[in-house]
């Protein structure tokens, strides 16, 4: 049983891992991908994603596989199994596994023992905001546990991706190398904006030398003095679902305020004045961002409807009538105690009342719309 060649890819909330992975898959111009993705929340939206892009590009023969979270030993046992069951299929020329945002890379890879016979850790990534990590590091004392965290994440990774990096002015980009130097001065960097980093950057398999460096920076690492922060809060997801519309104007004003102690909102909105599209949303502590993602099942004819019996049961799922699958579905993360009622009552007074909702379907369209035009055009 030949081993198989991992890839670990982590990150904070937000700071670009789905679209690292976007791209590691669609430049690989080698053998079939198996894709590990952990399992943030009840929906999973980067399985999903990857999925999709899968589908897209043809890869037929990659494959996306959930792995959970929270117990460690539940998790690595699955993980052990998934990847002994890829190598006995002798299917797959590489393995490359996403663990969610509040979850550590190095972690993992230092339970390597368990993968040794059927997996070999050759990288481990960790991604980051580069203006989170400036702005996270320039409050006041830095005692954010954020800071810590972000700091945590990097100490035990062979590369890190500085993603962003476009947004930064040059004296933001030279205080932020100059940082990671200070604290990891052994890190490799790569700058992007969009996770496009060179298949020969990834892919390149760290020495044992540079993985047990990485382990031991990470089990000795320790910020500076006046870095001191606070212990970690408790951080938990939720799903947000329902199947009416928002109010433009409402959904507008809560997207864009602030919102304490919420880190992370994406998934698939239905604003009432558009109803033919999917509006597809990203929200974290420093950058929010709407826009199309498809057109509703429920607004296209029956013929262009999917044919695969696993794509038609997945609509009938989401399907309500009368107005099909159109619907509110968004991952929540952050603070437990936000997000056990007080963001789904925001929400909540975001989505039409009974008496907008009782008006004619082409009355919504004279709700006021302040969210910027989106790719597709409605009909």
């Amino acid at each position: 049983m030949n081993r198989l060649p991992v890839t670990v890819v982590g990150g904070f909330l937000g700071a670009g891992k789905t679209s690292l992975l976007h791209y590691m898959i669609s430049e690989h111009r080698g053998g079939h991908l198996a894709v590990l993705v952990e399992n943030p929340g009840p929906l999973n939206l980067d399985a999903k994603a990857l999925r999709g892009l899968c589908g897209a590009m043809g890869r037929t023969n990659d494959a996306v596989f959930e792995i959970p979270n929270g117990n460690e030993a539940l998790q690595v046992g699955a993980i052990a199994r998934t990847l002994r069951d890829l190598a006995q299929s002798a299917r797959f020329e590489r393995v490359l596994i996403e663990v969610a945002g509040t979850s550590n890379p190095a972690v993992l890879a230092e339970q390597a023992e368990a993968f040794s016979e059927s997996a070999n850790i050759e990288q481990i990534i960790c991604v980051i905001d580069a203006l989170d990590f400036h702005r996270t590091g320039l409050e006041p004392a830095r005692n954010n546990w954020r800071w810590d965290f972000l700091n945590s994440q990097m100490a035990g990774s062979t590369l890190v991706v500085l993603n962003k990096s476009d947004l930064a002015t040059d004296l933001e980009r030279n205080q932020i190398l100059t940082a990671i130097s200070d604290l990891h001065p052994r890190a490799l960097l790569a700058e992007t904006a969009f996770g496009e980093i060179a298949p020969e950057v990834w892919a390149r398999a760290a020495s044992a030398d540079d993985l047990e460096a990485a382990f031991q920076h990470r089990s000795t690492f320790r910020l500076p003095s006046g870095y001191d922060a606070p212990d970690e809060p408790t951080l938990s997801s939720a799903l947000y679902r329902t199947h009416r519309p928002f109010h433009p104007q409402r959904f507008w004003d809560w997207f864009e305020a602030d919102h304490p102690g919420l880190l992370r909102v994406k998934g698939l909105i239905w604003l009432a004045t558009r109803n033919l599209l999917v509006g597809g949303v990203s929200r974290t502590n420093r950058q929010n961002s709407c826009g199309a993602a498809g057109i509703w099942w429920a607004a296209l004819p029956r013929e262009e409807w999917p044919e695969e019996p696993d794509a038609l049961k997945r609509m009938q799922e989401t399907w309500r009538e009368p107005y099909g699958d159109r619907r509110q579905e968004l991952v929540l993360i952050g603070e437990v105690q936000l997000l056990s009622g007080a963001v789904r009552r925001e929400l909540d007074a975001c989505l039409l009342t009974d008496a907008e909702f009782a008006r004619p379907v082409k009355e919504w369209a004279s709700f006021p719309d302040p969210f910027p035009a989106w790719d597709l055009e409605e009909g």
